[in-house]
């Protein structure tokens, strides 16, 4: 994720990605009414709104999906949200978990073979058309969406979906300028 946005004092500068423990570059943390915008704050109030999804590569063999689902739920960590691309020899499946900082321990620990990436989660407000207003958003920042899938949890009874964006400190800021609420890491760890 070489060449993501970071907030400095100047603004935004191209440099390394996002730090979870939401200290920029600069040293502070990412605060978009600093820069004439509404606060970015998850759910509960934290001030990164990002969340890790887990790209875990597994041989194309029967019951490599339900030994990796064991091993996360043997651990105590529930699979919040799931999206699979297979080729013949080699599946990739992204997940979002509870507990990021666990999972990677339990990943890690077992030697499977995997990448984290940083994430959104959108809380998609009630009626028809939620999602295409989120896209026509992001689109007005002209900001690209790599992928999308949903979560199997819902915030204030409304769904919550994944995006990867190309740039998410402009994504965050164009989704809360426009009111949306996001989630972050901290907000999976207990129900909402």
């Amino acid at each position: 994720m070489t060449g993501a946005f970071t907030r400095s004092r100047a603004g935004l500068a191209r440099g390394n990605p996002p730090n979870f423990s939401g200290a920029s570059a600069a040293g502070g943390t990412y605060n978009s009414r600093a820069m004439g915008g509404p606060t970015s704050q998850t759910q509960k109030g934290h001030e990164e709104p990002f969340a890790v999804q887990f790209s875990v590569f597994l041989p194309n063999r029967v019951g490599r999906l339900l030994d990796l689902l064991k091993l996360l739920a043997g651990k105590g960590l529930d699979v919040l949200g799931i999206s699979i691309v297979d080729s013949s020899d080699w599946s990739v499946v992204r997940l979002v978990c509870s507990e990021p900082e666990k999972a990677r321990e339990v990943l890690g620990a077992a030697g499977t073979a995997f990448t984290e990436t940083s994430v959104l989660l959108v809380e998609l407000p009630g009626g028809a058309g939620a999602l295409a207003d989120v896209c026509s958003t992001l689109l007005r920042a002209e900001l690209n969406i790599f992928f999308a899938y949903p979560l199997a949890i819902r915030s204030h009874d409304n769904p919550v979906v994944l995006l990867s964006v190309d740039d998410h400190l402009l994504g965050i800021d164009a989704l809360t300028r426009q009111g949306y609420t996001l989630l972050g890491h901290e907000d999976l760890a207990e129900p909402l």
